[in-house]
């Protein structure tokens, strides 16, 4: 018998740490290694970013609410690569242009819209267009979100033609 107990997949612990019934074990950990893992990444990613914006730019609320918009759409990133792989990016013109228009003027925001002709600091131009750059990727990742949880359709399914579907629905 070593340190975890009777078992020697190394999970005893988890029985004293979350007690209920596990009956996969292995799964159950996985899924928590990589939530723990996406969430660490997450939070590295906005953490990064905030601390840059402070050091930067000096102004803590800036730097604290653009950290948050990039953790925020960091991890619903990876959540939607991880429950929805086939919707993590479009196949068809007809996602990718909507998709297009939107990070193409969110990124003309961010880049034209905090020009250098307003009358701030670079530095604050700077921590505007992340934030601006941050709030539109939560923006399109609680959207794309929202869809596919009214949809409810299944990761491993192909991906459905709403047109055809509200057709049959009409007739």
């Amino acid at each position: 018998m070593n340190f975890l107990g009777d078992r020697s997949d190394g999970m005893a612990w988890i029985h004293h740490v979350i007690p209920g019934n596990f009956t996969s074990d292995r799964t159950s950990v996985a899924t928590m290694e990589r939530t723990t893992r996406d969430t660490g990444i997450a939070l590295l990613g906005g953490g990064g970013i905030a601390t840059g914006l402070q050091w930067l730019a000096g102004h803590h609320t800036l730097a604290f609410v653009t950290g948050l918009c990039w953790t925020c759409a960091l991890k619903l990133t990876l959540h939607i690569g991880h429950l929805y792989p086939a919707y993590a990016t479009g196949e068809t013109w007809a996602d990718k242009r909507w998709t297009g228009l939107g990070t193409g003027l969110i990124t003309l925001a961010a880049l034209l819209g905090v020009s250098p002709q307003l009358p701030i600091a670079n530095e604050l131009r700077l921590g505007l267009g992340f934030l601006v750059l941050g709030t539109g990727l939560v923006a399109y990742t609680t959207g794309t979100l929202a869809v596919l949880e009214r949809v409810e359709v299944d990761s491993s399914s192909p991906p459905v033609d709403l047109k055809a579907q509200q057709t049959v629905d009409n007739e």
